[in-house]
């Protein structure tokens, strides 16, 4: 009986079915392959750290008196229980050509190690760990990994100080240490002959050698403490941050099971308005069964069937498509990291499980009208006969519009609870895209500026070759030197102006027991009171400095404390000033005052060059001198200050962006079968007023009009709804985001108004009153004969 009840209903109502069907597919497909990206990447990330051999604790130096200096301190530190040291060559962008041109451009320091050398465990794409590199040839990581310039068996030529040396590129290499997309130190790895050619060079071995320590300790806290002497590493913190680098992949999972959430909550919304109609309609059916005597629990049962089903099928259906679906969403994943999700199959089904459970759960519950249908209600066509109110509460007369647009309007206002599921669902669409569109512009305009640590310029020369020159390098001119000589090409090209560059040193900071090393930022040309705090009073002195609150919950201190920091191995104090949100660091920075006396052979890091012409152009001007310089300094690194907020942020917002653009095609579907289904619910609902209306001489096209104008009027509801929405839920998805990347607070967000409030209503809107028009025209097969026709 089941099946042949199950059989019929599935025939009467093939386009609801249908529709419904295709919902549970894309909440299952969603969801399954959402949970397993989570637990593929944030577990991913931990295996692959373990399968690299990572050890706790990671510092990385330039310089040879800075290696003597770390190996004493190391070996003489009490929480350390052993250590392993990598020895390597740094090198930088123009160092690698192809045909006598930088091969690729990059911003962070490369590496490059031998494979004899090689203190933790490199894979290729294979997984498999690279064991041996033949003479001449080289495995490389990082962005020359991902880079699509880069392909296997090109010729390049690195070249150093005069010393050249001829690899081909055999593949692509995972490393767990600067393989992710915010470290992205593009690591070669090489035979170490190779190495010895590049060695061979005293030049080399000074300016570019450095080390890298990996290693164990049963107390990280307490390490930190003892290697906080070190002076100037260019890095030094506990392996667990290298977690926190790989944030991007794990945000693309977290912000695709946000999408899989809301397509759960939209199945849920079309399941209730569904059964809703359902049995509206099968009041006769439902009172004839329970006046023969069968009981409501049983009736329930027969509905559950259908869903039943429906469930499973779309499951099935579901679970197959989430395979490849999470395939290629993972597919950038898994050319970083080594992936050990073992249990990829069972998540996959248990996701698809839960999403029909839990819809099941639903469809129970929505049933339960069930019990308040009787016999009577067969009798009286399913309605009371009894109204208290009045049914509509605009008045034709008074009315300037045409007679279809009245009647549309007056639809949805005299009977709202039918259209909210329909309000819901587009409002809900337009906030996923524009949350999406409000957080990709944020990443790559003026209002990160504050959290990147930078004040505004009308123009950035990221160059990370000359930079690299300065670090370690005794001559304190260089770095001033440089920015003196970009300054006079400013002057020979007609567009003169000042230069100035942020710089990075590690320093070692203590208050109390508590000690730790930092990276401190300060820029001699620029004044502490330019740049941004959220709490306190910019540093006025050169005894002040301002930190993150991260910083100072590390080191148990407050604002008014006095910190000790050292300084070319001298302590000074210092007291706190302010605090200051920072994505530096992943929220762990500070900065100095500018007059405090600081050594530029010291700095382990530098930002890019700062332009500020004389005569400050406006924005069409400065975008036109922008691109002169990239042809200037023969590079597309020459950024406006929107562009450099994006390139600090490892162009985070490329990878947001395609995920809205995703969405929004996501959410033209589901508006589609939306108006589809609920189009053809109402033609079935009302194809006796419909008759009506041909009998006394309305035309189809204008009752197609007034249906059409229905979803007209429920579109600008959606918008204004959207629109009011818009900020506080960009606020509740977007905060948690950037939380993760180190700013706990004070974001503002970028919301470019004709795109959120016009362009996606507009578009979202137009294929809504699209679908509508073509749906309504179903109505032609409705003749005025149907007038008295309820089944």
């Amino acid at each position: 009986m089941f099946w042949r009840i199950l059989k019929n209903d599935l025939k009467r109502k093939r386009t609801m079915n249908f529709i419904l069907l295709l919902f549970i597919i894309l909440a299952v497909t969603f969801a399954s392959a959402s949970i397993n990206m989570m637990v593929s990447v944030y577990g991913g990330i931990d295996y692959f750290l373990e399968k690299a051999g990572m050890t706790d604790y990671i510092v990385v130096v330039r310089g040879d008196a800075s290696k003597k200096q770390s190996d004493e301190i190391i070996q003489n530190a009490k929480s350390i229980t052993d250590y392993k040291k990598e020895n390597m060559i740094f090198y930088a962008s123009d160092s690698l050509k192809k045909d006598g041109k930088t091969y690729v451009e990059f911003e962070n320091i490369g590496l490059i190690t031998s494979i004899s050398e090689a203190k933790l465990n490199y894979f290729d794409r294979n997984n498999e760990v690279i064991k041996e590199v033949p003479k001449g040839h080289a495995y490389v990581g990082g962005i020359l990994a991902t880079s699509s310039d880069v392909k296997i068996g090109d010729l390049v030529t690195i070249d150093l100080e005069g010393i050249k040396l001829d690899i081909t590129i055999d593949g692509f290499m995972k490393d767990a240490l600067f393989g992710s997309p915010f470290m992205n130190n593009p690591r070669i790895l090489l035979n170490e002959e190779d190495v010895k050619v590049l060695e061979e060079s005293d030049t080399v071995l000074e300016s570019y050698a450095g080390s890298i320590y990996y290693i164990s300790t049963n107390n990280s806290k307490e390490t930190q403490a003892e290697l906080s002497d070190i002076q100037n590493p260019l890095f030094s913190r506990e392996s667990s941050i290298l977690k926190l680098a790989f944030m991007l992949d794990m945000l693309l999972a977290a912000l695709l099971l946000a999408v899989s959430i809301c397509l759960i909550l939209i199945a849920f919304a079309m399941l209730s308005f569904t059964i809703k109609f359902t049995l509206n309609e099968d009041f006769r059916e439902i009172g004839v069964m329970k006046a023969v005597g069968i009981r409501s629990k049983s009736v329930r049962g027969l509905y559950m069937v259908k869903y039943l089903f429906i469930s499973l099928v779309g499951a099935a259906v579901g679970y197959a498509c989430s395979v490849p679906f999470e395939n290629i969403m993972m597919d950038s994943i898994a050319k970083q990291i080594v992936i050990g999700n073992d249990n990829e199959i069972l998540l996959g089904f248990l996701g698809a499980v839960a999403v029909v459970f839990i819809i099941l759960t639903f469809c129970y519950r929505c049933t339960g009208r069930i019990k308040k249908l009787s016999p009577v209600d067969a009798v009286r066509n399913g309605e009371t006969g009894e109204r208290y109110h009045k049914k509509s509460v605009l008045k034709l007369i008074k009315s300037k519009m045409k007679c279809n647009q009245f009647l549309g309007v007056n639809d949805v206002v005299s009977k709202p609870k039918q259209y909210c599921t329909m309000v819901l669902i587009f409002t809900l669409c337009m906030l996923l895209i524009t949350m999406l569109a409000n957080c990709a512009n944020t990443l790559s305009s003026e209002k990160l500026l504050p959290l990147v640590g930078h004040v505004g310029s009308d123009a950035y020369y990221s160059a990370t070759e000359k930079i690299t020159k300065c670090l370690g390098n005794p001559d304190e001119e260089t770095l001033p030197n440089m920015e003196r000589e970009i300054e006079d090409i400013l002057k020979e090209h007609n567009m003169p102006g000042k230069v100035h560059t942020e710089v990075t040193y590690i320093l070692s900071l203590e208050h109390g027991d508590n000690k730790t090393s930092l990276n401190m930022f300060q820029c001699k040309d620029t004044k502490t009171t330019d740049y941004f705090y959220c709490e306190g009073t910019a540093p006025m002195y050169e005894n002040e400095i301002a930190l993150t609150p991260q910083i100072l919950d590390k080191l148990g201190a407050q604002i008014g404390d006095t910190i000790q920091i050292t300084i070319e191995g001298e302590k000074k104090d210092f007291i706190v000033t302010a605090t200051f949100i920072s994505l530096n660091g992943l929220g762990e920075s500070g900065r100095l005052h500018e007059s405090v006396p600081m050594k530029y052979s010291g700095m382990s890091a530098g930002s890019a060059f700062q332009i500020d012409f004389d005569d400050h152009p406006d924005a069409k001007e400065t975008r036109r001198r922008i691109e002169e310089l990239k042809k200037i300094f023969d590079t597309e690194k020459v950024y406006d200050l929107g562009e450099f907020c994006d390139f600090t942020t490892g162009n985070s917002s490329a990878m947001v962006i395609s995920i809205k653009n995703m969405v929004v095609i996501i959410a033209l579907i589901i508006a589609v079968l939306i108006t589809v289904l609920m189009e053809r619910s109402f033609i079935g609902k009302e194809s006796g007023e419909i008759a009506l209306m041909k009998a006394i001489g309305f035309k189809n096209r204008s009752i197609c009009a007034q249906h059409t104008w229905r979803f007209v009027v429920v579109m600008i509801i959606s918008s204004i709804l959207a629109a009011i929405l818009c900020y506080p839920f960009t606020r509740l998805v977007g905060d948690w985001i950037f939380s993760i990347m180190g700013a706990l607070s004070g974001i503002s967000y970028k919301i470019v108004w004709p795109e959120v409030f016009i362009l996606y209503p507009l578009i979202l809107g137009t294929i809504v009153v699209m679908a509508a028009g073509a749906t309504s025209v179903y109505m032609k097969t409705i003749k005025t004969e149907d007038m008295g026709n309820i089944e």
